[in-house]
């Protein structure tokens, strides 16, 4: 369970084996090991076996490391876990939330904020989601646009954020795609304008999946929501 060179499901699934057995143990003996790394692949690697494990006392001191701890590889790799320890509960939402508005923050930590905000957001973070889609970092306005489409389904707020950034078309490192591609998917996912921004998905999935000049990361787009299905 505590060896950083095997799979992090391996070591989930020692820690259950380890439970099955009468060993209460596993989340603690994991988290002091975590408190003890200092490398960003150890930390992350043993944070991946914190989530798979899934279970929910490793919250609290998880959301202690991403709002204070000195080593911002912890604090990147407590993101990554949080967002995926679920049921989630509003003490993580709001940890997500403020970090995300921490310009302080490591980059990493704060966009695994953003996307985790997807999973775990609500009403009361929405205002953080909408100020990071102004952020002058485009890996953070990505992971906004995302964070705002998945956690706040019919919000008018939310969906006037998104068309705001409809004509941003900065695109963040990686195989991605601009971040106005990505908040018209978010708002074709929205119930007050879902018709409309639906049929304009539709139609710019097509216009790319016609045009030989465009652009790889139009085509990435196009193909994560629906082009070629």
């Amino acid at each position: 369970m505590l060896d950083p060179t095997l799979f992090q499901h391996e070591r989930a699934d020692a820690a259950r084996l380890l439970a099955i057995s009468g060993y209460r143990g596993a989340v603690r003996d994991l988290l002091t090991l975590f408190f003890e790394q200092s490398s960003k692949d150890d930390l992350y690697t043993t944070a991946l076996t914190l989530e798979h494990l899934k279970d929910r006392r490793a919250v609290p001191p998880l959301i202690t490391a991403l709002l204070g701890d000195a080593n911002p590889h912890r604090r990147h790799a407590a993101a990554r876990a949080l967002g995926w320890i679920l049921p989630s509960n509003r003490a993580a939402a709001q940890a997500f939330a403020q970090c995300l508005i921490d310009s302080s923050q490591p980059q990493a930590a704060r966009e695994e904020a953003a996307e985790s905000l997807a999973y775990v957001g609500n009403h009361q973070t929405v205002d953080a989601l909408i100020t990071a889609l102004r952020d002058p970092d485009v890996r953070i306005r990505f992971w906004a646009a995302f964070g705002l489409g998945g956690s706040c389904r019919g919000d008018l707020r939310a969906i006037r954020a998104l068309e705001s950034v409809l004509d941003d078309g900065d695109t963040p490192p990686g195989n991605w795609w601009p971040v106005g591609k990505e908040a018209l998917a978010m708002l074709s996912m929205q119930p007050p304008v879902r018709d409309r921004y639906q049929a304009r998905l539709t139609a710019e999935i097509a216009k790319v999946g016609s045009d030989p000049n465009a652009s790889d990361a139009d085509r990435r787009w196009a193909s994560s929501y629906g082009y070629g299905e």
